[in-house]
């Protein structure tokens, strides 16, 4: 009863920030933009507009997650949700005005509403953790690394979790059962299916929360549909292939996208073109071969971002963590994702899709290949600019868990994730952690096991 009644209220809280947001702009359009209202139903139908994009948008970039996400995450996606909202808004205005509104007004307005977001905000994520209190938690591993790697990634939520015990699957059934009945949250890393099985049934009994990591077998279940075969329900994974239509329109919105981004984005093209060749008198134009579906492999292109003999030792390796082969501009062009922009000429030309797996390395893919040899399944579809593992992922991700992420877009390929994704990436040119490079001293993202 009291656990419903801290739900009701945190999900109170979030409708009175909701309601505000929408109260703020409405109050702005009648100081800034009297001539804009309309009669008494016209000014309903516009604010019902204004709360469909806003909360569509909320929805896209996890502007509820509270608890989920980290408090400065929570602000970014709020202030990127009202500004999005508000240019929709305003172009609408605009239109039915026959011209372009001022846009001082809705700078006004923009600034009111992320200036009473932030502290509201942090309020609602102080309620959130005062009636959802740190729960105890143990780790169940089947392989020591990966408890060591993933315990420091859940240490960190210690406002979420407290690490009570890290624990070997080897342990006897009971002694694993009676740590379960006395934590709340029970991590499973890697642990054996026959063991997994009763302790994921001891879990439900005692109703505990359950995380566990994904593995290949995982993900497609976790994607499957349920069918029969006579009375008996089976599990029938997707293993999808784009059919005729999706593919034309994936291919379609790609030659539009790309076409208009490279319109767009000219003038920037031109100025880090200049400024690559001005720093050291070498090509802007950094060409290098990757692979794609089918494993065909393409020169992908990119704005040169290190120095000119940064691998004239022959051996390919990832970006580590303060490269010194990395140039000023370089730095600057990573870390805003500029240097990727002539990769839509790919995209335009059919080497690559908007929205897919990244493409790998010929040569690091083999790597990745000795240690994981589903690997190769992220090649059935065409390699892309952005995907679901650069918007959850970063760049120094282990490989494994990055083809995770791959393998379960292709599962739920649909245009509508690609769109989504295309949106959420808005997100990941804020987040500098995103393009954190590898430890040094190493050439791939690999983990020892």
């Amino acid at each position: 009863m009291i656990q419903k009644t801290g739900n009701i209220v945190f999900s109170i809280a979030k409708a009175v920030l909701f309601f505000v947001v929408i109260s703020l702009f409405f109050i702005g359009q009648n100081v800034f933009y009297e001539e804009t209202l309309f009669f008494f139903w016209g000014n309903y139908v516009t604010l019902i507009l204004y709360a469909a994009y806003l909360y569509f948008l909320c929805r896209i970039y996890h502007a509820f997650k509270f608890g989920s996400l980290n408090l400065m995450e929570i602000i970014l996606s709020w202030i990127l949700c009202i500004a999005v909202t508000n240019i929709l808004q305003y172009f609408i205005l605009s239109l039915l005005q026959d011209g372009l509104l001022p846009v001082a007004g809705f700078l006004a307005i923009l600034c009111a509403q992320i200036i009473i977001v932030a502290p509201l905000t942090l309020a609602i994520d102080k309620l959130y953790l005062y009636l959802n209190p740190v729960q105890k938690a143990i780790i169940i591993y089947g392989k020591e690394e990966k408890a060591r790697i993933y315990g420091e990634i859940i240490e960190k939520h210690r406002n979420k979790f407290k690490i009570n015990l890290i624990v070997s699957q080897d342990e006897p059934i009971e002694y694993l059962y009676g740590l379960i009945k006395e934590s709340g949250s029970v991590f499973f890393l890697d642990v054996e299916d026959k063991t997994l099985g009763s302790l994921l049934e001891h879990c439900f009994l005692h109703n505990k929360r359950i995380y566990v990591l994904p593995t290949f077998s995982g993900v497609l279940i976790n994607t499957a549909e349920v069918t029969w075969i006579s009375n008996t329900p089976m599990f029938l994974p997707k293993n999808p292939e784009p059919d005729l239509g999706a593919r034309f329109i994936k291919r379609c919105m790609d030659v539009v996208l790309s076409l208009l981004g490279i319109i767009l984005s000219s003038w920037l093209m031109l100025i880090v073109w200049c400024a690559i060749v001005l720093h050291d008198r070498h090509a802007a134009i950094y060409k290098q071969v990757r692979i794609t579906r089918g494993g065909k492999r393409f020169t992908l292109y990119k704005f040169r971002s290190m120095r000119p003999d940064a691998e004239d030792d022959g051996v390919p390796r990832l970006t580590a963590r303060g490269d010194k082969r990395i140039t000023p501009v370089g730095r600057f062009i990573r870390r805003t994702r500029i240097d990727e922009l002539p990769q839509l000429f790919n995209v335009l030309t059919g080497a690559m899709s908007i929205v897919g797996p990244r493409p790998e390395r010929p040569e690091i893919a083999e790597q990745y290949e000795k240690q994981y040899p589903s690997f190769p399944l992220r090649t059935k579809v065409k390699a892309g600019i952005t995907g679901l593992a650069q918007i959850y992922g970063q760049y120094n991700t282990a490989p494994d868990e990055k083809f995770f992420l791959d393998l379960m877009y292709i599962e739920r390929f649909s245009i509508w994730q690609d769109f989504r994704l295309m949106l959420q990436t808005i997100k990941v040119l804020f987040r500098p952690s995103s393009t954190e490079g590898i430890p040094e001293d190493t050439t791939t993202a690999l983990r020892e096991d």
